[in-house]
């Protein structure tokens, strides 16, 4: 799957699926209330944000991404010279 497929699933749902079934785990992070969640998607990076409540986590956002920019909150705890 590339990021232009990625980004026309239109479901919340299928894009967690997607990165559940292809998606190899990197890091995490906590950001406010959500706990953001980074994924190597073979060619590009994809973010799962999840809201805690009650201990019960609730997935608000999925959103794939190719930036360097936007790995900046991960990038001191993993190796990424591996994927490049």
């Amino acid at each position: 799957m590339n990021l232009y497929e990625f980004n026309s699933i239109l479901s919340i749902d299928d894009r967690a699926q997607a990165v559940w079934d292809e998606g190899q785990f990197l890091s995490s992070h906590l950001d406010g209330e959500y706990r953001v969640c980074l994924y190597y998607m073979a060619n590009f990076f994809a973010e799962v944000w999840l809201s805690s409540c009650d201990n019960d986590y609730r997935i608000c956002r999925v959103r794939a991404f190719k930036s360097r920019r936007l790995l900046e909150p991960y990038l001191s705890p993993i190796d990424l010279s591996t994927f490049f």
